[in-house]
């Protein structure tokens, strides 16, 4: 049986569509029947790693309460040195979409990431995806409404796979490298239902999935 938990929406994001996504990608794997998907809140991370889980899947915010005078975070230092010594010692993180932004630049999480959010422009946009940097047109790529991701990352420390492009520039959409004994992926489509059951979009994240949990 494989295992993956998964802690999924926030202020922004909804818990209920990143499900719908996430269990469509799952659908696609070669080993479906096999996998044991556990849904998790943010108070239950820290048991869910003790118990080391094949994959950890974070779509979500580090910020609780984002607009109130008052913000709340949910990744303790304690929680945060857990989670990194999770991969340290051979498990596997995919940080997707809102699960690399508004975390401390300085964490340990964002450090293992080697890149993290920065903005994006307001609403959605008409977004390309493209699986060949600067290939913008043809076959690898695939174009949708969506929120595009302009993100901080250290290129010489990961391997980029994805790049998207859009009314306000290029930036980069998706990358993948091993930690120690782990693996981190991290994806940034998409914001809405929609986007993630796009066919495109669904696809590729079973490719990470699958990744990340091949030894």
């Amino acid at each position: 049986m494989v295992r993956i938990v998964a802690l999924l929406g926030d202020y922004w994001h909804s818990e209920k569509e990143a499900k719908v996504g996430l269990e469509a990608a799952i659908d696609r794997l070669p080993n479906k029947e096999e996998v044991d998907l556990q849904y998790i809140t943010y108070e239950e991370v820290g048991q869910a790693l003790r118990g080391n889980p094949d994959v950890f899947i974070n779509a979500k915010m580090d910020q609780i309460n984002p607009r109130d005078e008052k913000v709340y975070t949910w990744l303790t230092d304690e929680l945060d040195k857990q989670l990194v010594n999770y991969v340290k010692e051979g498990g596997s993180v995919l940080a997707w979409h809102g699960g690399m932004a508004a975390f401390d630049e300085n964490s340990h999480y964002i450090k293992m990431l080697r890149g993290s959010f920065d903005y994006h422009p307001p609403g959605l946009q008409e977004v390309t995806y493209m699986l060949n940097e600067n290939e913008k047109t043809g076959p690898n790529t695939f174009t949708m409404s969506d929120e595009q991701y302009f993100v901080h990352l250290d290129k010489e420390n990961t391997e980029v796979d994805l790049w998207s492009t859009g009314v306000d520039g290029d930036s980069i959409a998706g990358w993948k490298h091993s930690f120690e004994n782990g693996k981190v992926c991290c994806f940034t489509p998409a914001h809405t239902e929609e986007g993630m059951l796009n066919e495109n979009v669904s696809k590729l994240l079973a490719e990470k999935i699958s990744w990340l949990l091949s030894r």
